[in-house]
């Protein structure tokens, strides 16, 4: 089980999902560590979705790391400016993270293993930006050009009906492929520099509306790692927007600490 939930696999919703370290005095103590919602910066966030938080209270998840797999009931809270929250439940056992805006705490709860770390890492793994502007963005299949340009130094390269090619400053590219019906990205994927292979994909389905915008439910979502590739389908069976949550981790003395850099 303990290489089933190696810290790599759970990133996206990690997620993944997930984390200013909250978690480091926690890893060491009994002690409740609790994060209440509060304006930390006067950050803007330039997406083109006019939301302050996304709460999923409920998330089927099916991860799958090589040729191992695992089902999970979870919720995710999403704050761009500050946290992406990830609480996932096993009948046994059961993950919690946060992401900050340049480092993570994860728990494992199952193998009894605290990880922490910053986020350089997390963009290692999975071939992504990973904080809580990026995931937002994942996962309201947010196609705004402008945010990807102000926040992640994306210039767009080529842009049709049907397709939106962006080049980072490090020569990597962002295809967006748009349906042509409703204007929704039908799937995203990421390449690095040089490489024909794509480092990071994302597909979406399964598009609902709400009254902020038209956003996906259904996503299937991989990093192919150069050894391992790592696959996350979720169904998100209720989405609420700008409600804030109360989130906390609490972790034992005795878990094992574990610095991922």
């Amino acid at each position: 089980m303990k290489h089933i939930f190696d810290f790599r696999f759970l990133i996206f919703d990690y997620l993944v999902v997930l984390f200013l370290i909250i978690g480091m005095s926690a890893c060491r103590s009994h002690k409740k560590v609790t994060v209440v919602e509060r304006d930390l910066e006067a950050v803007v966030y330039t997406s083109c979705y006019p939301i302050e938080s996304l709460y999923v209270p409920s998330c089927k998840l099916e991860i799958s790391f090589g040729n191992q797999s695992v089902s999970l009931n979870s919720s995710i809270y999403i704050r761009p400016d500050s946290i992406f929250y990830f609480n996932g439940r096993l009948l046994i056992g059961g993950f919690r993270g946060i992401i900050y805006r340049d480092s993570f705490v994860m728990v494992n709860y199952l193998d009894r293993i605290c990880y922490k770390g910053k986020n350089d890492y997390l963009q290692k793994v999975t071939g992504y930006p990973i904080n809580p502007e990026s995931l937002m963005m994942l996962f309201t299949a947010d196609r705004c050009e402008e945010a990807y340009r102000n926040k992640f130094n994306f210039i767009t390269a080529a842009s049709s009906n049907d397709r939106i090619l962006m080049q980072g400053t490090d020569r990597s590219l962002l295809e967006m492929n748009i349906n042509t019906n409703d204007r929704t990205i039908g799937n995203m994927v990421m390449y690095n520099s040089g490489q024909r292979q794509a480092s990071f994909s994302a597909a979406y389905s399964g598009y609902r509306q709400y009254p902020q915008f038209v956003m996906p439910t259904v996503f299937d979502i991989s990093a192919h790692d150069d050894n391992t590739p790592i696959r996350i389908k979720a169904n998100f069976q209720q989405i609420l927007f700008d409600q804030p949550q109360e989130v906390d981790i609490s972790v034992p003395s005795r878990y094992q600490v574990v610095i991922l850099e």
